[in-house]
């Protein structure tokens, strides 16, 4: 049978994204197990933080011998209710299917509260659909609130991440209280809008202190950078392995590789035309980003053998 479109990418995916995974018995609801394959998904400010690593960083340091996989599939755009996608390209949950994800990270409400409260039960409703759609994948779910807008004339962002958290306490699903985190920090803004380098950094560090267990995490400078060369050094290296992953993902000619332009002569061996080049070349991707995920993994054990704890008050 022919592979569709769209599903080379996917299968490729993982090959390296699922290592190997055990069967554990169930953890605490803010506990990550050995081999999590997490998945994000969610708008512009999810896709954002891929950039500035913060979230995966700490989540690496505090899970060292964990071998945590985080793919980002976020957009900017994307809401509960629209992922516009190109031609062939596979749905979030169709990339979360393929490459058999654990955990789905739900990050929405930033863009809906545009809407205002009159569209707040529709994004409630088509949120809790998400839920139960990735639950349906055999995932574990985590819910995210959105960042607080200190913006003049700001839309109700408060009110979605009120019900963002009435969904999870409803379904017992845990949640990470960005809204929370970045709450009365203006300085954390660039304006009033999206979060600064410093800003993720912060957000990170106080949002996700449940999963983090007691690790003590040091304050970046103002471009989010950590003052401690093993703490920058992951960070790095999760910088370098997000933008491998951006690459391999969602290559910029998608139209070429799996689109409506498959059958161009630019998209084909210019010797065999039968030939698919542009493919095999993408399967390149995948030993780099072994590598990579190797990488983060090796800098995280260092990290924590020179990382204290906090102790217990």
């Amino acid at each position: 049978m022919r592979m569709k479109p769209f599903l080379w990418i996917l299968a490729y995916g993982a090959l390296w994204a699922r290592w190997s995974l055990g069967a554990e018995n169930p953890p605490p609801a803010h506990s990550l197990r050995t081999n999590d394959i997490i998945a994000l998904i969610g708008g512009g400010s999810a896709e954002a933080r891929a950039r500035s690593a913060h979230w995966e960083t700490l989540l690496i340091a505090a899970h060292p011998g964990h071998h945590l996989r985080i793919l980002n599939l976020a957009r900017e755009g994307d809401t509960v209710f629209s992922q516009l996608r190109e031609v062939n390209y596979p749905s979030p949950l169709q990339q979360v299917a393929a490459a058999k994800a654990t955990v789905c990270v739900l990050d929405f409400g930033q863009g809906e509260a545009y809407d205002g409260l009159q569209h707040l039960e529709h994004f409630a409703e088509r949120l809790s659909q998400w839920v139960l759609d990735c639950q349906a994948l055999g995932t574990r779910v985590l819910l995210v609130t959105p960042i607080p807008l200190t913006r003049s004339n700001p839309p109700p962002i408060e009110a979605y991440a009120q019900r963002i958290r009435d969904i999870a306490r409803r379904q017992n699903l845990p949640i990470i209280d960005v809204f929370e985190a970045a709450q009365s920090q203006k300085s954390l803004s660039i304006d009033g809008r999206k979060l600064t380098e410093s800003g993720q950094a912060h957000v990170a560090a106080n949002a996700l202190k449940p999963w983090l267990h007691g690790l003590v995490v040091p304050q970046t400078d103002p471009t989010g950078r950590f003052p401690e060369a093993s703490w920058e050094a992951l960070r790095q290296s999760v910088i370098e392995r997000n933008a491998l992953w951006k690459a391999y993902s969602r290559p910029t000619n998608w139209a070429f590789l799996a689109g409506d332009r498959t059958e161009q002569l630019s998209s084909r061996d210019h010797l065999d035309p039968k030939i698919r080049w542009f493919p095999k070349e993408m399967e390149q991707f995948v030993p780099l980003l072994q590598a990579a995920d190797q990488k983060t993994d090796t800098l995280a054990a260092l990290l924590t053998r020179l990382t204290p704890l906090e102790t217990a008050r």
